[in-house]
């Protein structure tokens, strides 16, 4: 009986063995080459497979701008809130300019009093107002007054370096966008799949027309089952199987139907 390809229980495979699995397939196939193994009809998808599932094995959930957020924002926060901590504490300064200086100032601030408690996007907002306010000519004398002129640049500066740090963030989000749409389930289905049907084609010619290309190719693959199916807790067995019967698709544990990762 003409030597067949084995399988074994991929199913029991982490996502990063599975995709480590068929790179290592599309590498032999390679070798041998598709129309060796008469398999040419069957490769670009196999391969488009395999290089999505090998692009999801590690994906990213957090973004690289989110540091940099999370320091401006902090900036922003402590500079509003010296600026009208300075002018209420001289409400009752003894020294009547620089409390005319705060009681002009006071009322105006009171709308921007707590916004370092706000979401994000509406502090960029509620900063961009309170920098209005206080570059009046009449309050920005006051603040010249108060000797807070480097915390208002302070402020203004910090919310620029914000909102860069967000469309950073935004420009992160639309590059991953379509990674993280790609559920794992589904993907390693589809390697598996696919993986089955190339192996039911090379087993049948390896039946009625083998050649040395596929009789090399068996070996390599099935010193590839022989591993994996070690890693996998799983021995191989005879023959090669339908999809859908061995070859079932990773399913990762999951507290609902999309196994997609939550990007913060």
């Amino acid at each position: 009986m003409a030597t067949q390809i084995r399988t074994f229980g991929m199913s029991q495979m982490s996502i990063g063995s599975c995709s480590d699995f068929h790179s290592k397939v599309l590498g032999f196939i390679a070798t041998a080459t598709p129309a060796a193994l008469h398999i040419e009809a069957k490769t670009d998808d196999y391969t488009a497979a395999v290089e999505t599932l090998a692009s999801i094995v590690n994906r990213q959930r957090s973004f690289i701008a989110t540091a940099s957020l999370k320091d401006t924002d902090k900036i922003r926060d402590n500079a509003s809130g010296v600026i009208c901590s300075v002018t209420d504490a001289y409400l009752t300064s003894p020294v009547e300019e620089k409390s005319a200086a705060a009681h002009l100032l006071h009322p105006q601030l009171s709308p921007y009093r707590g916004i370092r408690y706000h979401e994000y996007t509406k502090q960029t907002a509620e900063v961009k107002g309170m920098l209005a306010t206080l570059d009046q000519l009449a309050n920005k004398a006051a603040v010249t007054t108060l000797g807070l002129t480097a915390e208002v640049d302070a402020l203004r500066a910090a919310n620029v370096s914000f909102e860069k740090a967000f469309l950073d963030k935004t420009k992160e989000m639309s590059d991953r966008m379509t990674q993280s749409d790609v559920k794992t389930a589904e993907t390693v289905a589809k390697a598996n799949t696919l993986y089955g049907e190339i192996i039911q084609i090379v087993n049948a010619y390896a039946i009625v027309q083998l050649t040395d290309a596929i009789t090399t190719f068996i070996a390599n693959i099935n010193g590839l089952v022989g591993v994996y199916s070690r890693i996998a807790g799983s021995s191989g067995s005879g023959s090669s199987t339908a999809p859908g019967g061995d070859d079932k698709p990773i399913i990762p544990p999951s507290g609902g139907d999309d196994d997609r990762p939550v990007i913060e």
